[in-house]
């Protein structure tokens, strides 16, 4: 198992830390954030997770790459990519794409 950790700038005077946790080909991704603490998806690991490092602490953009190819054939790409295909579907529900953000937070959560 491997670890790191990203800290990220939110609405908080405190950056919000980000773990990340792969062990084979699960990836765990915890977030400080109000909604990652409870559970819930959030937009920083989902930020980081496609590459995006606008709202990371510069010492930690490097680590970016890291997560994106640890997402890789895990779990959570599997549940990042069926929640594109909807975001992408004009007539995809407002239920579908709530399930399918609760199915990627319980995924970034294990």
């Amino acid at each position: 198992m491997e670890q790191f950790t990203i800290q990220v700038k939110g609405s908080s005077s405190e950056p919000y830390e980000i773990t990340f946790i792969k062990d084979n080909d699960n990836l765990t991704a915890l977030c400080t954030c109000p909604a990652g603490s409870f559970g819930n998806l959030c937009k920083h690991r989902v930020a980081i997770l496609d590459g995006k490092s606008a709202a990371v602490l510069e010492e930690d953009k490097n680590k970016v790459s890291r997560a994106v190819e640890w997402l890789a054939g895990s779990d959570v790409e599997r549940a990042l990519l069926a929640l594109r295909k909807l975001e992408a579907m004009p007539d995809a529900t407002t239920d579908a794409l709530a399930a399918a953000k609760r199915k990627l937070a319980r995924a970034m959560n294990t």
